[in-house]
């Protein structure tokens, strides 16, 4: 700042209390070159463009004046007049010019909620042609649904199936029993029972003489899905094949023979299966289980043998409304809302490292009662960045001191697919009382016996990783217990911690972690399947979603080709600026 310059500033005008004068606390400034400069920014709302360096607002600003006076004008607008007016919304070139320089607050409420309501509209049209042209195009052979198999399954059960679930299964017997291929996501809780939906809707493609395959994201979830589908369809005479990446050629062959060849059996595998070298003829049902962790293009991959297979989408994350609105609004949807019978909601603590004696105290009471435990670490060896305790440190540590007199496992992400099941099986037959690992113990994991965890560093994970770790423990009759040990230093990790004593509900869950984090770091990269939001903000803004999807949802109905005069804009946007999720089908 040099003398004789004028500037303007913003900030909080107050008295300052040992000169007792008035003083501002600056939190802009910006140097006005001319009267002009002066003038245009006295009495109006001005725009705050985002700058890099040797660019000032002023310059921006006098930029974005000249570009709105003399171009805005062009542009034409692609929404329908009828649907304006419906809306009472200004036209796209007022919109834009008022929001950058709005000539009052209520107008520029007005184009702001267009441009947000636009941002939605476009993506939910192409969700509503997706779902028209699936019901459309994807053929599918109509299951059988009925029969001794599927009863001979559920008189094996040492359980009854809930009225969640048996719900969720007439939605899908009611699917598959059709020509038109099924796409249907379904959402349940930890421990919720969706594997038994997941069995079911593959036995009735086995019932038809079909074939069934099942994909997971890691070795360790497809390994764990093998062998409990194996225990669960053996004694009905059904084969379970493995197929993932990392086997034996041997091991490999044979298995592609076997689904190749043999009829009625399920498939159960990772990425490996969507492969150009694997072929699964006869495909009747396919299930994607923690589909989140697919890319879009990933689970498409099942069109590729040119046959539209009933496919279910599973997920134990629980996703925020508007995530389902927006990534999956193409697919029908079941949630398992009631947890099995019997099942205690487990205790969640947060406990500082200066306390972990009482926490093994109260671990080593459990132990006594023949009870088992896990011990969850962010990392698995020492990092020089972070003073954090690793898996092998606190394992070494845990099975030398604290439990000397039990037997202390470790599984990690770096053993051997075979080493992991090896701990696994252990820990699972009580021969491995103490569980000491990273988070490979996630998803699938299922030891009723074990009824504490302890998570060390719970800071440094994220909410939906907290509330997956935690479903491990509580599966079986005994009351249990989930210690979160953590020094939160962020209001971040603050807030993690305390959303997660504050319920055990995974779909409260959920929208907390949305709220706490936002939207771009829940969904990461474009993988999710979405497109990127410029204006529109998806925990702001849920109330414009609902009014675009309707209206979307409306205008496919009218037109379902999208051939009439107004709506041709339209569907040339979906095919220029959306191409690549416009092409693709799910089936």
């Amino acid at each position: 700042l040099q003398s004789g310059k004028r500037i303007f500033v913003k900030g909080k005008v107050e008295v300052n209390s040992y000169t007792g004068l008035l003083q501002i606390s600056v939190t802009e400034s910006e140097i006005l070159d001319s009267k002009d400069d002066n003038y245009s920014g006295t009495g109006v709302i001005l725009p705050v463009y985002s700058l890099t360096s040797g660019l000032q607002q002023v310059q921006m600003r006098r930029i974005a004046k000249e570009i709105m006076t003399r171009y805005a004008g062009l542009v034409s607008d692609p929404l329908p007049e009828s649907l304006r007016i419906s809306l009472k919304i200004p036209d796209l070139a007022v919109s834009i010019k008022t929001m950058h320089f709005p000539v009052n607050r209520e107008l520029y409420l007005r184009s702001r909620f267009r441009m947000v309501f636009e941002e939605f509209f476009y993506f939910q049209l192409l969700l509503a042609v997706k779902r028209h042209y699936l019901k459309k195009d994807s053929k599918s052979e109509g299951l059988v649904v009925s029969g001794p198999l599927i009863d001979s399954y559920l008189d094996l059960l040492p359980y009854k199936l809930t009225d969640a679930q048996n719900r969720v299964i007439n939605e899908i017997r009611s699917d598959v029993m059709k020509c038109n291929g099924m796409n249907r996501l379904l959402q349940g809780d930890v421990g919720s029972g969706k594997t038994d939906v997941a069995v079911i809707t593959l036995l009735f493609a086995i019932n038809t003489n079909k074939n069934g395959a099942i994909m997971a994201p890691t070795e360790v979830l497809a390994e764990q899905h093998y062998y409990k589908f194996k225990k669960y369809l053996k004694p009905l005479g059904i084969n379970v094949v493995l197929l993932k990446g990392r086997m034996k050629a041997k091991e490999r062959k044979e298995a592609l023979y076997k689904i190749e060849n043999e009829k009625g059996i399920v498939v159960v595998g990772t990425h490996a299966l969507i492969q150009d070298s694997v072929k699964i003829p006869d495909l009747g049902v396919a299930v994607i289980d923690e589909q989140h962790r697919f890319g879009v293009f990933q689970r498409m991959s099942f069109k590729k043998w040119n046959i539209s297979p009933h496919c279910l989408f599973m997920t134990a994350t629980p996703i925020p409304r508007t995530f389902m609105l927006t990534c999956y609004g193409d697919l029908d949807k079941s949630i398992i809302d009631q947890l099995p019978p019997g099942r205690i909601s487990t205790r969640t603590c947060f406990i500082r490292e200066q306390n972990l004696d009482k926490v093994y105290d109260i671990c080593k009471e459990e132990l006594k009662l023949g009870r088992q435990l896990y011990v969850v670490y962010p990392l698995i060896e020492e990092s020089e960045k972070m003073d954090l305790k690793s898996a092998i440190d606190g394992w070494e540590f845990l099975k030398d001191t604290v439990f000397s007199d039990y037997k202390v496992g470790l599984v990690h992400g770096k053993l051997t697919s075979v080493q992991k099941a090896e701990v696994m099986d252990s820990f699972k037959e009580n021969k491995i009382q103490v569980l000491v690992a990273t988070t490979v113990i996630e998803v699938g994991i299922d030891v009723p016996n074990a009824s504490v965890m302890i998570i060390q560093h719970a800071e440094r994970f994220g909410l939906s990783q907290l509330h997956q770790l935690r479903g491990r423990v509580g599966r079986g009759a005994a009351e249990s217990i989930c210690f979160l040990v953590a020094d939160p230093k962020t209001e971040g990790a603050a807030k993690r911690i305390k959303s997660m004593l504050d319920t055990s509900d995974g779909f409260k869950i959920a929208e907390y972690d949305l709220a706490i984090r936002g939207p771009g770091d829940i969904l990461g990269t474009r993988q999710a399947g979405m497109p990127d939001f410029n204006i529109a903000d998806l925990i702001k803004d849920e109330k414009v979603l609902h009014i675009a999807r309707a209206k979307a949802v409306d205008i496919l109905k009218k037109d379902p080709e999208m051939t009439k005069k107004e709506h041709i804009p339209l569907r040339n946007i979906l095919e220029t600026e959306y191409s690549e999720f416009y092409e693709a089908r799910l089936n």
